[in-house]
């Protein structure tokens, strides 16, 4: 009888054993806003993510940054909102205090497949352990992960782990490089744009962190999830993240790059205008602390020779023959096709998609001096340099 007691023991205890050991391709610690939305971001791209609630989950707090615009995890948050709101007596100031706020996010993120959230954990210890991360609680389990996310108060996780939260300040202007095209945020009031590698500590792999320079908002949490998930998904560093996949994945969820003050998120055409300005096709003006599209004013064929040059090096013969101070629909749709190739269907298709599909306004007429706006929606449909590859400072692979 002893002995099968004895062997009954050690049979609990190596199970314990075995349960206390997990495994994720995302761990993100902290629930914030910005921890919140990373972990839903990274689950619904599809990686097996691990949300650490240290103690906060009781109360989420939304500022106004993240309520600045409706778009992304903000935007899906407003609609269980609507949601919830239609079945119950709550009324519309109450549903964004801090309480119910967590209440809901917390009912949301039990929903979201392929996301687990461990409740209350404390850390001992995290370390770098060849291809992944290794975490240890004081209760004595332990987690493995492929990417970190760090959304605590003061960067704790990156603290324990010996992480430096120094960064260089970003002073340079949108333009001063090509940087500019690996935005994936609006960094809410900290200015138009957010390049990936601001969010990735330096000279660490797989560790995303936000620092004092970047607000740890609903948006640029969903950001860090999706950069996190695309490494666990592929099995791959922050050095070989695919820009343009990460900001297509975001695109799916609904958030943007580049905030510029002249476009309403609800434009019809915001998300071509969008996908051109971090080609840097079009690019917007800056005035003072305003980064404006102005996309009702016109094109000179001149504006766009040397940017279509980088990516299409064919459309530089079509620019000797075609010089204009203002582009119009013809001029537009012989350029797309001799750069693309394409041949005389493309203006019956353009035609016939002008509106509604395409969502153009007025009447398709060859002699229509276009505006930017409309000039961001063809090339974004039949050039397609968003879907040209880029590499972590911009640069376009070959």
């Amino acid at each position: 009888m002893k002995k099968f007691l004895l062997a009954l023991l050690c049979l609990i205890c190596g199970y314990n054993s075995i349960a206390q050991k997990i495994k994720a391709g995302v761990a993100v610690f902290g629930t914030s806003p910005a921890g919140i939305a990373a972990a839903i971001q990274s689950a619904h791209s599809g990686v097996e993510t691990i949300l650490i609630d240290q103690g906060g989950f009781d109360l989420v707090n939304l500022t106004p940054e993240d309520k600045m615009y409706k778009i992304g995890i903000y935007k899906q948050f407003l609609q269980r909102v609507d949601s919830v709101q239609k079945n119950s007596n709550v009324k519309n100031n109450e549903s964004l205090i801090p309480a119910y706020a967590a209440t809901l996010f917390k009912g949301w993120t039990d929903t979201v497949k392929n996301l687990t959230v461990i409740r209350k954990a404390v850390v001992s210890e995290i370390e770098r352990d060849g291809k992944n991360w290794e975490i240890s609680f004081t209760d004595r389990r332990e987690l493995k992960a492929q990417a970190i996310v760090d959304a605590t108060a003061g960067s704790q996780i990156a603290l324990k782990a010996g992480i430096s939260l120094k960064k260089s300040a970003n002073t340079r202007s949108i333009y001063s490089d090509k940087i500019y095209r690996t935005s994936v945020s609006i960094p809410g009031t900290r200015g138009s744009h957010l390049p990936v590698s601001e969010l990735f500590a330096d000279s660490v792999e797989n560790f995303i962190l936000f620092r004092d320079n970047v607000s740890p908002t609903l948006l640029t949490g969903q950001a860090a999830g999706a950069a996190a998930a695309y490494c666990a998904f592929f099995d791959v560093t922050n050095e070989k993240l695919d820009i343009r996949k990460t900001q297509a994945e975001l695109i799916a969820f609904n958030s943007y790059f580049i905030r510029f003050d002249d476009i309403s998120i609800s434009d019809s055409i915001a998300l071509s205008i969008q996908k051109i300005a971090v080609t840097g096709i079009l690019k917007g003006q800056l005035i003072g602390t305003k980064l404006l599209f102005n996309p009702d004013s016109t094109v000179s064929s001149e504006e766009i020779r040397l940017p279509l040059k980088e990516y299409y090096t064919r459309s530089q013969i079509w620019f000797l023959d075609n010089k204009t101070d203002k582009m119009t629909l013809k001029d537009a749709l012989s350029l797309i096709k001799f750069t693309a190739n394409r041949g005389q269907e493309l203006d019956k298709e353009v035609e016939k998609g002008w509106n509604p599909s395409l969502k153009l306004k007025g009447k398709f007429d060859m002699n229509k001096v276009l505006t930017r706006k409309e000039l961001a929606r063809l090339f974004d449909l039949y050039l397609k340099p968003f879907d040209r590859a880029i590499d972590l400072k911009g640069n376009l692979k070959s």
